[in-house]
């Protein structure tokens, strides 16, 4: 059996806002649930209906899997030691977002770390909060997935393993599947909501109605 339509949909559009369109996830050669942007969907999608906790290792992991498609399958270059691997002293890579400059490398670990901690306490305590009120889930997935972004651990794959802690917090609040359009207008919008939380609370609930439809 195949997977679903919106799933094509989600990792299609996620890799497009990057850029990426040489990769599509409705070819089987790219549907293996152990590789690529599909396995670290997979992955992220098992913990949140088993509502397990986040931590670095897995994010990590998620991040090796899809940039190790990329090194392979896009054409998009990336350096082997930036796959798998956060901004840190040993990977001392500081980057610049449009005006953004995200934390030096130092200090990434213990943001990271901390920004994990805090989704995970969260959702033990306010999940089934969220699941009865779309305005609260999105405001607390918008919240976390900006300051994900803006933390931005990674030297490449930020956005999509972004996108894929925003769909591990849907899952387990048992909300579906977020699309992140990448047609221009609407990858502006996605793009202009990172200024503040209350424009990302506004883009998630965007998501999330389209979702429903």
């Amino acid at each position: 059996m195949g997977i679903s339509i919106q799933t094509v949909q989600f990792l299609n559009e996620s890799n497009r806002i990057e850029g990426i369109s040489s990769i599509d996830y409705s070819n089987r050669a790219f549907q293996d649930p152990s590789k690529g942007h599909y396995g670290a969907y997979c992955l992220s999608q098992r913990v949140a209906v088993n509502h397990q906790p986040l931590s670095v290792k897995m994010i990590r992991s998620w991040q090796g899997l899809l940039c190790k498609e990329q090194q392979e399958s896009s054409g998009v270059a990336i350096a082997d030691e930036e796959i798998g691997h956060i901004r840190n002293p040993s990977l001392p890579k500081n980057v610049r977002i449009g005006k953004h400059v995200p934390p030096h490398y130092t200090n990434v670990p213990n943001l990271l770390q901390m920004l994990v901690e805090d989704i995970n306490e969260d959702l033990a305590k306010h999940h089934t909060e969220y699941e009865a009120d779309n305005e609260a889930f999105v405001r607390s997935a918008g919240s976390f997935f900006l300051k994900f972004e803006k933390i931005h651990p990674f030297a490449d794959g930020n956005g999509r393993v972004g996108r894929l802690i925003a769909n591990y917090f849907a899952t387990y609040c048992n909300k579906p599947i977020l699309i992140f359009p990448s047609e221009y207008s609407l990858r502006n919008r996605y793009i202009e909501a990172h200024e503040n939380e209350e424009a990302m609370t506004t883009y998630f609930q965007a998501r999330l109605n389209e979702a429903f439809l």
